[in-house]
């Protein structure tokens, strides 16, 4: 984590901001996993440039718990976002799976 990302964590106050800080700055995967509960996944999903499948499955995928009722991020959006970085549907299959095993140990 960068020191910017630091001093937010520091101000809680100032992450009621995040969904607009998204648009503003590139943040860490370890920030934004630190945040979620701040920020619409759809948002994240739009603005930050260099998120993992990993990332974008666990942490973003349908997830209504963190989003508005009806902003949440679905199987669709990920793979287009996913397939603009030049990830393969392999590739995007795979982590897709491993996430959801993963999901299913975790609760």
């Amino acid at each position: 984590m960068n020191n910017f990302e630091q001093e937010l964590l520091n101000d809680k106050s100032r992450l009621s901001f995040m969904n607009n800080l998204l648009y503003q700055y590139q943040f860490s995967e370890e920030f934004l996993i630190k945040t979620r509960i701040y920020y619409d996944s759809w948002k994240c999903l739009k603005s930050q440039k260099n998120l993992t499948p990993y990332f974008c499955f666990y942490y973003l995928y349908d997830r209504q718990e963190y989003d508005s009722a009806d902003d949440w991020t679905d199987y669709n959006q990920i793979y287009e976002y996913l397939k603009n970085k030049n990830y393969n549907d392999q590739t995007i299959e795979n982590e897709f799976n491993k996430v959801i095993n993963q999901r299913e140990k975790d609760n």
